[in-house]
């Protein structure tokens, strides 16, 4: 085949890589969350992104095809076409033996359709991809998935033969990839925002915070038995007051002759409002509230919600009859924000 037809079949073969290449690299590192948002939103291309994303498998098994064929096509049209158009431009300018031409069109073709390929069809639309992957799956998610519709049988059998060479080492491939995080990888992906500057100083600490609190319990953040400061319920508020004076809590544990007998929690400032009549002595028992009552591996954010919605700053891990610890709101926020709580711990 001679004349221009060869060549510019060469540069369809190229642009159909390049496609390919992007495509590729789109779908692997565009974010699942972002094209779901904007499918959520009407933006053209985003469905198909979003169905390619899904059975991404499948879809690179369709890139590797395209690839391939247009490399091969490449190498078959263009590298002698670019030989013949080399030879026929050297011999009309110098006389060279016919084997050294031949070998000289070769060699100077294939370094240019080489050249040609790994620059244009291949590293060039491979960075803008990984550049603007969210941008590239949106355009490029339409006609790569009309491609892998018109060849699916041919690239399900290729993706099914793939998958069985997989599984003979023991792992099992995977249709789409996987799209949730640790908080180990959560923390990493926001270490690399902070120090690009995407992520002010503060609020990275702050979210570095509440995600190493997700996979805390109430367990991470409880005071002992041991060192929880209780009173008996039979006790008098001047008993108590005493207490509160020399330890410095705000709120005590009040049971029932033993710590695993807990009734309720007393809070200090209800014995300083208390107005009692003259001769009458105020036992614990007449002022305490409702304790609330946490298991040791209940997460701590679900902690947190708890005391909120029960409006309480003190909650007694365990059950009753069998006490563990306790945690206070100073506790919780404590592990969320980092910061060391400067009163005791009850």
């Amino acid at each position: 085949m001679s004349g221009p037809l060869p060549l510019g079949l060469g540069v369809g073969f190229l642009v159909a890589n390049a496609f390919f290449v992007a495509a590729e690299f789109a779908l692997l590192a565009a974010r699942r969350t972002r094209i779901d948002q904007l499918a959520a939103q009407g933006e053209p291309g985003a469905h198909d992104a979003a169905a390619g994303l899904r059975e991404l498998s499948l879809m690179l098994a369709g890139a590797q095809l395209g690839i391939t064929i247009c490399s091969l096509g490449l190498g078959a049209v263009a590298e002698p076409a670019i030989a013949r158009n080399l030879e026929s431009a050297v011999h009309h300018v110098v006389e060279i033996p016919e084997a050294a031409l031949h070998t000289m069109g070769f060699v100077i073709s294939l370094a240019i359709v080489v050249l040609l390929h790994l620059v244009v069809g291949e590293m060039a639309p491979k960075s803008w991809a990984i550049a603007h992957p969210e941008r590239a799956a949106l355009v490029l998610a339409r006609p790569f998935r009309a491609f892998t519709f018109l060849f699916r049988p041919v690239i399900g059998f290729l993706n099914h033969a793939a998958n069985g060479v997989v599984r003979l080492f023991g792992v099992e491939p995977q249709a789409e990839r996987a799209v949730t995080h640790s908080p180990t990888d959560l923390l990493l992906l926001l270490e690399e925002s902070a120090q690009r500057g995407g992520i002010p100083a503060d609020e990275h600490r702050l979210l570095a915070r509440t995600i190493e609190l997700s996979g805390l319990t109430a367990a991470t953040a409880m005071t002992p038995r041991d060192d929880i400061v209780a009173v008996a319920a039979h006790e008098t508020t001047t008993d108590v007051a005493a207490v509160a004076h020399a330890t410095g809590r705000s709120r005590l544990v009040v049971h029932e002759g033993d710590l695993d007998r807990v009734v309720g929690v007393l809070h200090v400032k209800d014995i300083l409002l208390l107005e009692t009549e003259p001769g009458h002595v105020t036992t614990v028992g007449e002022l305490i509230r409702p304790a609330l009552f946490t298991t040791e591996d209940q997460p701590l954010e679900e902690v947190l919600v708890d005391m909120r919605q029960a409006h309480q700053h003190l909650a007694v891990v365990g059950r009753p009859g069998a006490v563990e610890g306790v945690v206070t709101l100073d506790d919780v926020l404590g592990k969320l924000i980092g910061e060391p709580d400067p009163s005791p711990t009850p």
